[in-house]
């Protein structure tokens, strides 16, 4: 299909994501042996793969530093103010991180990455993928420098447990609440960060990663099944691609047919002035906040 123009109907926000960048250091913040690094250096990278296969916690110590972690969470964050937060910010996500490198890696992973550049954030845009890590080679070559970007689904972690009632599994495991489904998809890419780095290659549905995944987190899977918009929108307003629905504009109802849902649902309304589609028709296109739309019929 062909670009054409696109119309938005705004909708407030809710939910909310701050970008403070709070500094947060882990206790302690490096491991002697990796105090001082250098990027991309090969006896540390080496040494930590020899960690990484020697030091494998039991479940039961896994599962406790989990729980331990969750309430580190609730008692520090100035965001986080109950496991369902409404609010989250990227020093959560950073201290996050902090902590799992020190109860599960003795902190030995953080320094190694930070040496060659690491960054955290959340993504509104991701509406399928929980989270990702972006490995960047500013010049090009795999065997350049490189940098990081670990990144969570702020939209999918915010509309999961919220106003779709099911169980939620995470990477194999049930989880309670939203804080719990977080921790799940950082230690995912924790995983992710452990493989590039030592490996500079990785693949989530392949062997190694599955086996530093469950050895450190007890993880029993690579995917997740939080809530996301194409579900919500059948479950919360029975509204699914390809249906004819209307909304108001400026008191107007204006009638169109779901193309798309993420974050919101991508309607194209017949415009004889439009750009012509693939199946011959004219259409503009708005993006409609899901509880702006009606189903017509």
């Amino acid at each position: 299909m062909a670009a054409i123009p696109h119309r938005r109907v705004s909708k407030p926000a809710s939910a909310q994501v701050s970008e403070t960048t709070t500094p947060y250091h882990a206790s302690p913040p490096y491991h002697a042996s990796t105090a001082k690094i250098r990027p991309r250096d090969p006896t540390a990278l080496a040494g930590l793969a020899v960690w990484i296969r020697q030091n494998q916690p039991p479940v039961e110590k896994i599962k406790s530093e989990q729980q331990r972690i969750h309430a580190k969470m609730l008692s520090l964050s100035r965001s986080i103010d109950q496991p369902n937060f409404r609010r989250v910010g990227r020093d959560d996500l950073v201290r996050l991180i902090h902590l799992m490198d020190e109860a599960f890696f003795e902190s030995r992973v953080l320094p190694v990455a930070k040496a060659e550049g690491l960054e955290f954030k959340f993504s509104s845009r991701m509406t399928s993928a929980a989270g990702k890590l972006v490995t960047h080679y500013p010049k090009g070559k795999k065997d350049s420098p490189r940098s990081f970007e670990l990144i969570l689904s702020s939209t999918l972690l915010f509309q999961t447990f919220e106003d779709v009632d099911r169980p939620v599994t995470v990477t194999g495991r049930k989880c309670r609440d939203r804080l719990e489904a977080m921790q799940r998809v950082a230690e995912h890419e924790m995983t992710h960060l452990i493989e590039m780095l030592i490996w500079n290659t990785g693949n989530c549905s392949q062997p190694r990663f599955q086996g530093i995944a469950n050895a450190f987190f007890a993880h029993t899977d690579y995917q997740h099944d939080l809530i996301t918009q194409r579900e919500r929108a059948a479950a919360k307003f029975n509204i699914r691609v390809g249906d004819t629905v209307y909304f108001l504009n400026e008191g107007k109802r204006v009638i169109g047919r779901v193309n798309r849902i993420t974050r919101r649902a991508t309607v194209l309304v017949n415009d004889p002035k439009g750009e012509q589609f693939s199946d011959g028709g004219r259409y503009t296109r708005w993006y409609v906040p899901l509880e702006k739309l009606r189903p017509v019929g």
